[in-house]
């Protein structure tokens, strides 16, 4: 029987662009104002998510978040203070805020069915620095998406897609820099910095080596891959990161390409987590081998890659329903289906970003955007 509450979730019309600036108060009550509905919808989706997955009511959500206080505020005092910012903004409590940016550590370390693929290429392969990815999650939270441009006091601006409430996910700075996020199944996690929070150090650095070791050697409450890119005048590098509560394992290329789904491949990290706490879905590994493949042809043939031919890729249906680009399935609840959310190409060496709302091969909107 099919849900036909799916038709209400199939991707918002315009995903909403907020434009902020100032402190971090600032830059928080704007996002909350103006987002007011998306911070809703992300509270909507996650409390039926949580409790789906693992049997926790949002009360419950709540105070496991605040285990992560103390850490955040020894990290950087700024990030309490802009979700302190989006909830008076929202009209919502600093703690639902709080679990939202904690969502990963509160109940998404079991074998929840989602599924990202990102890449990296770099020149000479291309002619500019790309990093890109399908992000593939819950319809319901296709209403929540939100394009944020920050221009921050500390002279870093970012642009960023992430979910209404959340202050960290994937997008570039006006440093050249750029981070994709693949989850990581474990049922390993710590008290340490949520990963959407660790997401927003990465963008906050000037750097990519100060990136990393914002997130690296058990910093994360949880397992995440995050694939990062820098292209400026200095820097010309790329990195993946597969990442632990204990443990961390990196792969690196200047003038060549980086890929990740949705699995472990490093032994070192894996074999400190052990199999048996590994919660890793099937279709990770067909993803994984179709990207090597779609990249190592287009390598071998020694095609300059382009922004389109990585859009064909993201847009590959190759084993569906298992595939890069993934579709509505109308047997399944919103609130349990994975889709192709939104698509990104980021070009970091011109800082540019192309943003595909829905699944690349027939987005609902596009949008581009540049750092000036």
């Amino acid at each position: 029987m099919k849900h036909s509450e799916n038709n209400n979730f199939k991707g918002v019309i315009e995903i909403k662009i907020i434009k902020a600036n100032g402190t971090p108060s600032e830059i928080g009550l704007k996002h909350g104002n103006n987002a007011k509905n998306e911070v809703h919808y992300s509270i909507d989706s996650y409390e039926k998510l949580f409790y789906n997955n693992a049997g926790i009511n949002w009360k419950q959500a709540i105070e496991l978040a605040k285990k992560y206080i103390d850490v955040i505020e020894t990290s950087n005092l700024d990030l309490l203070e802009e979700m302190e910012g989006i909830a008076k903004g929202a009209s919502v409590e600093f703690e639902d805020i709080l679990a939202l940016n904690a969502r990963s550590e509160i109940a998404l370390t079991n074998n929840v069915n989602d599924g990202c693929t990102s890449l990296a290429i770099m020149p000479p392969l291309s002619d500019k620095a790309y990093l890109a990815q399908n992000w593939d999650w819950r319809s319901a939270q296709s209403r929540s998406l939100i394009m944020l441009d920050m221009h921050q006091n500390n002279g870093t601006t970012i642009q960023m897609v992430t979910e209404g409430g959340i202050i960290g996910k994937i997008g570039l700075n006006n440093h050249g820099l750029g981070v994709c996020l693949n989850a990581l199944r474990a049922n390993v996690k710590s008290n340490q910095l949520p990963v959407h929070l660790g997401l927003r150090e990465v963008l906050n650095a000037e750097s990519i080596d100060e990136a990393e070791q914002k997130v690296i050697g058990g910093k994360l409450g949880s397992s995440a891959n995050f694939l990062i890119a820098q292209s400026n005048n200095e820097i010309m590098k790329a990195i993946n990161l597969e990442l632990s509560p204990r443990k961390y394992d990196k792969k690196e290329t200047d003038n060549a390409y980086l890929y990740h789904t949705n699995h472990f491949c490093s032994e070192i990290v894996t074999k400190d987590i052990g199999k048996e706490n590994l919660n890793t879905i099937d279709n990770t590994y067909s993803r994984f081998d179709r990207i090597d493949k779609l990249i190592s042809n287009k390598a071998d043939e020694k095609e300059l890659i382009s922004e389109s031919i990585i859009k064909e890729w993201l847009s590959d249906h190759k084993n569906d329903p298992s595939s890069i680009c993934r579709h509505l399935n109308e047997l399944e609840s919103p609130y349990e289906d994975t889709i192709t959310a939104f698509s990104i190409i980021m070009n970091l060496t011109d800082k540019k970003m192309y943003l595909m709302e829905g699944q690349p091969c027939q987005p609902l909107e596009e949008y581009h955007f540049k750092i000036t």
